[in-house]
């Protein structure tokens, strides 16, 4: 109602001076916006026409439009986005010789070469380990099972221990020790009379720079560990395999300190 008031004074003011006037008037309002120019373009044309009241249908329009194009949305507060979640850590089994972040840690503070399978058969994953102190030095195991409750275990010593055989010994190939080194397996020279009168396989104790490494079967690893619920070997090619691919554990992962993982929120997203 206000605004159709104001159509009808200026419609008025302007029919009262000259239509030359009216015209420059109208060219002077060049800081209006387009569509008040419009209007009042409209009003003062509606002024120069005789029979043309400010209440027909042309002011009527214009009015019309301008109002709703003056009518704002309400608009619905929102909350501020949330942050963005840091991505899920990676599966157990999906790490480097299926260590997990706390084995790792564990065994970078011992402060020597760690050395792990990097070759492991389908559904093998490290199902015990054991780190620590001695009277006599470091030591560490790592022991391995499958879903067929076959088992081994990788283990270290920093003292020089004598080797046992058994009945057969295979060659090694490794290209981290020096050759000379076997994987034997079978029973005991001595038969029944052994510490471990069944079939068992394990490598000669493998010299490092910083200690002693081997590969242990199921008879060793069901000896020393009453968790395990007398697992069995691998094949001998399994074995040999596995012992061919020991390897350390890579420089830029043994430096690397556990950091907690911080959720990642909306400010620290890359601004594109």
């Amino acid at each position: 109602m206000r605004l159709t008031k104001a159509f009808v004074t200026l419609s008025l003011f302007l029919s009262q001076i000259p239509r030359k006037q009216r015209l420059n008037w109208i060219a002077t309002r060049g800081q209006a916006s387009a569509r008040a120019s419009a209007l009042i373009g409209a009003l003062a044309l509606a002024s120069c026409q005789p029979g043309l009241s400010p209440n027909d249908s042309a002011l009527d329009d214009v009015s019309t439009e301008i109002s709703a194009d003056n009518t704002q949305t309400p608009t619905t507060a929102t909350s501020s986005s949330p942050a963005i979640k840091a991505p899920p850590p990676p599966p157990p089994n999906s790490y480097l010789a299926q260590l997990p972040p706390n084995a790792t840690n564990q065994l970078v503070k011992l402060d020597i070469d760690i050395v792990i399978p990097t070759y492991l058969t389908p559904n093998m994953t490290l199902v015990d380990y054991e780190v620590g102190e001695k009277t006599d030095g470091a030591y560490y195991w790592l022991i391995y099972q499958d879903t067929q409750n076959r088992c081994f275990a990788i283990e270290y010593s920093s003292k020089d221990i004598s080797d046992s055989s058994l009945e057969n010994q295979e060659s090694l190939n490794s290209g981290l020790f020096d050759d000379g080194y076997y994987l034997y397996h079978g029973k005991f020279p001595n038969g029944n009379e052994g510490a471990l009168p069944e079939n068992d396989l394990f490598t000669d104790w493998l010299a490092g720079d910083d200690g002693f490494y081997r590969l242990i079967g199921a008879g060793l690893v069901n000896a020393r560990s009453s968790d395990q619920n007398s697992c069995t070997n691998l094949t001998v090619e399994e074995a040999i395999t596995i012992a061919e691919s020991l390897g350390y554990l890579p420089t830029d992962i043994k430096t690397l300190d556990l950091i907690p993982i911080q959720p990642v929120t909306a400010d620290d997203s890359p601004t594109p």
